[in-house]
């Protein structure tokens, strides 16, 4: 009978239409997504990076991982219902009478729907390969078809997904008789899913992480989160370790599910109800003949008036609304949700691992996972809400009532809006929770009304419109919410075939971010514009929705479009043509906004512009041009209008050999004049570009002087279009944005098999810092060296503006206020405006003044960056070289400008996000001060970039970030000691092995590096500490000292890397010489870990520590490809008895610590250099306490690919 039933359902599934929609549906996602990933748009797009092979085993298993995520929407509607329904068509009376057993028919309903799903799967895979290999795409970006790497998937991921989530979908609909309870699991699962890959990001959760994620996504992570691009394009998926642990676990527990579905199950059995409510069993007793008793019937009186339609739209609207929020998977997933933003939140926003505080803009943050939850939900009940009368067999009584159309569907609307409500105030319960379990209470209810009501809630509306017209025109609600759910995820992908402007994508359009400093600044009117266009069509297909809507029994969509036509009649027409009209109206005003009156490019041709770019004027790159030399300019802020208006002069002088008889000027797309002291003609002003081409009449020789006056100021804004980098408050714009410089700009294709469908020859970035003929630039500037500087900037009567320099005069002048600022010795031509409602805060180092600009309302570490600016200070200035300034400040900009910190001359610009609003816990367990960090890091810089600048050569920024970390790691050692110091460190290493997973061009070593943050900041902080702790702070600090004293504000040529490192070469002894090739010369990585440790007491009352550990290091080259070879010796191995394969590595003679530690992780029992000449290594050491943990490179101070492995705790004998 299994096999009977078993084709049964297998013939029930291949007659519905429903199959073939899904199996088109997956089939058109899968050749799309594998063909856009290899280069299918290229031709209206921009080109697809050739650094990865993007049908490679692991991108293979990343496209699977993603479309299972999609195809676990059609468990329920295909493996949950086949039970139920024999339930819905009243034939299990008859069914169960069939001589089949209960584990027949449960094997063969169960698996008929895990077959049905394996044809959708299988044609994705077919749809997978055939997307590869479709004309058009790009062969660079492919290797040659293998079957293992869809067989691994198949196994790994969709097999063990399959039978698990099946099993569990499959149980809930079979009992609650209820299919939406099986999507709800599918949002209850995803979301849990999604909480996994948040609390997997911090490197102590990754464990646990990949033992509970129930799609094996981190299991996965596990192994391949720190492969490198040669490694992601070559090695096969590893199925090992926590990967099986996983699947089994899962496997596990599908299988015991699916066990208990057979225990619990009885054909005799009612659906699983819950109720909170106890009802007393009470029997009645019916009498016919208790007398004749006389009942005075009210008089009804009919009204159709306007206030009574409204009222019954009302009163059904509230019958909806309660039966969904009664059912149990409405219950479920609010549950759910809560407990999942709840948690969430303690995750939000860490820096450095330490917390910021609950803003209530953070907490709606939080609330931004739960969006495909509320629409998934949208979707669902909208289906439910206007199937539900067909569903309960009830429909043809409420289609004979005289309710008009627009009041039942209005009520389903209604109720769905308020389904939407209820769902966002979760995100305003879970925020206001966590803010007073966090002893927080500015809530802000406002804010949360405003954002999640207001805002957010149009957003759902606009979705819910869409799906009643769409679950409207389709009979089965499991299917119109699938097309939904594609819609969802599909429009905003539209992107990828070159359908860029979000007036062409449902409800797409501009977003919001608050700030506590600018609010939501002008973003809102561009969001409300575009909401509005798409709320026009949204009442379109809500109109249409009540023109197709079913009453009584229908024959299909023909039938529905002659409905449609009938009904086609009173106030319908004029409402679809006015929302028709209004909807092509605002559509119309945005294209012609963003098109003809502003400037507007697609992706593909802003690649072809700089494509062009480089053609027509690379060859002038090596032109001679004048030296910028001194700056005075005039900057007008207006904040309220968001305009600036700006004038200065540049003195330019020709410090080369040659005669320049030509001025390259490239400038921004502002409204500009330009004025040079010489007599000039104009050759080429390219309006395209921004690049104009001045001959001057009388050569400019060596030597000589040239003025340039000019003027910019923004065109003007538009109601949709921001053209000007000023805000209403925390204005924070460069000399770059706003001011013209001189010579090629480069801004170049990177990725050389681009430039080569292009006909450019490859890119080598930037030249290497051996070559003497590219050491005149800096990297900051290539048109000037050091300047004079002299500012007035003007600004709102009720703000204050900042530049670089010391005040010289403060006056207010027709309502508005100025600021006049002069620096006192030269600088970089680098610097930067600021304007807001300030608070200041102000104190000393020594005879220099220290202040923090600040909004008012974020003074909670102030103290902190303070005390950061005066750690910075005493360090660098004690240990490299005097502080050239006379101040430092900070200043607080909104964090919708971007969450960074950057130095300019003495003066700090500071994300509010950064520092200001950190919640710090200075307790042992806690993470590191991030504003105590990033403000000693940027002090730092006033040294490391702004004393001594390399030249514009590969290494340039070791010399500035790198070592701003250095002391930055150094300041906060000191303040926090070993034991944080170790979670900074190893934090710095995680992120630097998982960012450069994601190089698209190259990695080079550190001295080489071509500007990455992972290698200069991450990677550079760790070697430079490590080296220090080789050598010695004092050799190392006395060493940068002298390099300091060499190369401070120096003239062309500038230093470089090489230089650097050659006076590190000099201190370092010859016993650590290997220290230069594997920390600065190459890519070298170390696998440390601890095998065995064990204590004995001796009888002298001391212990013994027996410990085995292995240490081996290899090299990388650019792409991540392992190697052990070395041009000076062979590589060695090591191979036990027990081991199938060798261990390899370079040639070791290392010196690497050894640790042994007590109960508490800062007492230090032992902590000493070995030197390690083999792989396997074992050694006893005498400890006067009883030792608890032993640890090789116990402080993480090398890059070592695992370093969880580093420390073992220690067995006592």
């Amino acid at each position: 009978m299994f096999f009977n039933i078993f084709k049964n359902e297998i013939s029930y599934w291949l007659d519905r239409p429903a199959f073939y929609v899904y199996s088109l549906i997956f089939l058109f996602i899968a050749v799309m997504t594998s063909g856009s990933a290899a280069g299918l748009f290229d031709s209206v797009t921009v080109t697809v990076g050739s650094s990865r092979i993007v049908n490679s085993p692991f991108a293979l298993s990343g496209l699977f991982a993603g479309l299972s995520s999609l195809v676990i929407f059609l468990y329920p509607s295909i493996i949950g219902v086949s039970v139920y329904r024999d339930f819905k068509s009243e034939m299990h009376t008859i069914l169960y009478s069939y001589p089949f057993t209960k584990l027949e028919y449960l094997l063969a309903k169960f698996f008929s729907g895990i077959f049905i799903v394996h044809i959708i799967v299988f044609l994705i895979g077919i749809g997978i390969a055939l997307g590869f290999n479709l004309p058009g795409t790009n062969p660079d970006l492919l290797t040659d078809f293998d079957i293992k790497p869809y067989f691994d998937a198949y196994i790994i991921y969709v097999l063990p997904n399959m039978l698990f989530t099946g099993a569990i979908v499959f149980g809930i609909v079979t009992f609650t008789r209820n299919i939406s309870a099986g999507f709800i699991f599918v949002i209850v699962i995803l979301i849990l899913q999604g909480f996994l890959v948040s609390f997997g990001q911090e490197q102590e959760n990754r464990l646990v992480a990949a033992l509970l994620d129930p799609f094996g996504d981190m299991a996965l992570d596990y192994y391949t989160r720190y492969w490198t691009v040669a490694e992601q394009n070559e090695l096969y998926i590893p199925i090992k370790g926590v990967f099986i642990y996983n699947r089994l676990i899962w496997l596990t527990i599908g299988l015991a599910v699916f066990i208990s579905i057979y225990k619990l199950f009885a054909f005799s059995q009612n659906a699983f109800t819950f109720s909170f409510r106890k009802k007393d069993s009470v029997r009645f007793t019916k009498s016919n003949f208790g007398g004749i008793t006389k009942i005075d019937l009210p008089k009804i009186n009919l009204s159709f008036s306007a206030k009574t339609k409204f009222n019954l739209l009302w009163r059904l609207s509230n019958i909806d609304f309660l039966y969904i929020i009664k059912s149990w998977p409405f219950i479920s997933i609010v549950i759910v949700g809560l407990l999942l933003n709840l948690v969430g939140l303690f995750e939000l926003g860490n820096i450095f691992g330490t917390a910021t505080l609950p803003r209530t803009w953070r907490m709606l943050e939080a609330g931004a996972p739960f969006t495909l939850a509320i629409n998934i939900c949208t979707f669902l009940y909208a289906g439910l809400l206007i199937h539900r009368s067909r569903i309960s067999n009830v429909n043809q009584l409420i289609d004979t009532t005289p309710t008009p159309n627009w009041i039942l569907l209005g009520s389903k609307f209604l109720a769905i809006v308020k389904m939407q409500i209820v769902l966002l105030s979760l995100i305003m319960i879970t925020g206001i929770i966590f803010q007073i379990y966090k002893g927080y209470y500015d809530f802000q209810i406002g804010l949360y009304v405003y954002e999640l009501i207001v805002l957010n809630l149009i957003y759902y509306v606009i979705w819910a419109l869409l799906s009643f017209f769409v679950q409207t025109l389709i009979p089965n609600p499991y299917l119109g919410l699938f097309v939904m759910i594609v819609l969802l995820i599909g429009i905003p992908l539209t992107s990828i075939a070159g359908i860029e402007q979000s007036i062409f994508k449902y409800n797409q359009g501009p977003g919001f971010s608050y700030s506590d400093m600018n609010g939501y600044g002008s973003g809102l009117e561009n969001y409300f514009v575009y909401k509005t266009y798409w709320l026009c069509l949204g009442i379109v297909f809500y109109i249409l929705t009540i023109l197709f809507y079913n009453r009584g029994i229908s024959n299909g969509l023909k039938e529905k479009f002659k409905i449609a036509r009938s009904r086609f009649n009173g106030k319908n027409p004029f409402f679809l043509s006015l929302f028709t009209l209004l909807f092509i109206s605002i559509g119309g005003y945005i294209y012609y906004v963003n098109n003809i009156l502003n400037v507007r490019k697609s992706a593909k041709e802003r690649e072809i512009e700089t494509v062009e770019w480089e053609k027509k004027y690379k060859k002038f790159e090596s032109y001679s041009q004048p030296r910028i030399v001194s700056v005075n300019v005039n900057v007008d802020l207006f904040p309220k209008s968001r305009n600036v208006s700006a004038s200065g002069e540049y003195v330019m002088v020709n410090k080369t050999k040659d005669v320049i008889d030509s001025i390259f000027l490239n400038h921004n797309r502002g409204i500009s004049t330009f004025e040079f002291s010489k007599e000039n003609t104009l050759v080429l002003e390219d309006t395209i570009y921004h690049f104009d081409i001045y001959k001057l009449k009388e050569p400019l020789i060596p030597g000589d002087s040239l003025n340039l006056n000019f003027t910019v100021k923004n065109q003007p804004n538009t109601f949709l279009r921001n053209n000007s980098p000023v805000i209403y408050n925390g204005t924070f714009v460069n000399n770059f944005t706003l001011f013209p410089s001189l010579g090629y700009s480069g801004g170049e294709l990177r990725d050389d098999k681009t430039r080569e469908k292009y006909g450019l020859p490859p890119n080598k970035l930037k030249p290497h810092p051996s070559d003497s003929t590219a050491l005149g630039n800096t990297y900051i500037s290539n048109d000037s060296d050091w300047i004079d500087f002299e500012a007035v900037v003007s600004t709102s009567k009720d703000q204050i503006a900042i530049a670089p320099g010391y005040l010289q005069k403060e006056w207010i002048e027709d309502d508005r206020r100025y600021f006049h600022y002069k620096m006192d010795s030269k600088i970089l031509n680098f610097y930067a405006f600021n304007s807001a409602d300030y608070q200041v805060a102000r104190d000393k180092w020594n005879d220099v003044n220290l202040e923090i600009y600040y909004h008012k309302g974020h003074e909670y570490n102030l103290d902190r960056m303070m005390k950061g600016m005066k750690a910075a200070l005493e360090y660098c200035s004690e240990n490299f070289s005097p502080y050239q300034h006379k101040q430092a400040r900070i200043i607080e900009f909104p964090r919708t400008s971007g969450t960074f910190a950057q130095s300019f001359p003495n003066t700090i610009p500071f994300s509010e996000t950064l520092g200001f609003i950190a919640d710090v816990d200075d307790s042992d367990e806690g993470g590191n001060d991030f504003a105590f960090v990033v403000t000693a890091h940027e002090i730092a810089h006033q040294w490391w970039a702004h004393q001594v600048i390399g030249a514009d050569v590969l290494g340039a920024t070791m010399l500035s970030e790198s070592l701003s970390e250095y002391v930055a790691l150094k300041v906060i050692e000191q303040v926090n000691g070993k034991n944080k110091m170790r979670k900074f460190l190893k934090r710095s290493l995680d992120t630097y092995l998982t960012q450069r997973t994601f190089e698209t061009k190259r990695e080079n070593a550190l001295m080489y590096n071509d500007g990455q943050g992972y290698i200069h900041y991450q990677k550079g902080s760790l070697i430079f500490y490590a080296l220090s702790d080789y050598i010695g702070e004092k050799v190392l600090n006395e060493t940068l000292s002298k390099y300091v004293d060499k190369v401070a504000f120096q003239s062309p040529p500038y230093t470089t890397s090489i230089e650097l490192v050659d006076d590190l070469r000099e201190v370092i002894p010859d016993s650590l010489n290997y220290l230069i090739k594997d920390m600065f010369e190459t890519i070298t990585l170390y696998e440390n870990r601890i095998l065995k440790a064990e204590s004995k007491e001796l009888e002298s009352g001391k212990y013994q520590v027996d410990l085995e550990f292995r240490v081996s290091k290899y090299r990388n080259d650019e792409k991540g490809k392992m190697f052990y070879g070395n041009e000076e010796r062979d590589s060695i191995f090591y191979k036990s008895d027990d081991m199938r394969k060798p261990e390899y590595s370079v040639y070791l003679e290392d010196y690497i610590d050894v640790g042994v530690f007590g109960d508490d992780d800062n007492n230090e029992l032992y902590l000493k250099k070995h030197k390690i000449t083999s792989i396997n290594n074992k050694l006893s050491i005498i400890l006067d306490e009883k030792p608890a943990e032993v640890g090789i490179d116990p402080y993480n101070k090398l890059i070592d690919t695992n370093s969880d492995d580093n420390r073992k705790k220690v067995e006592s004998l």
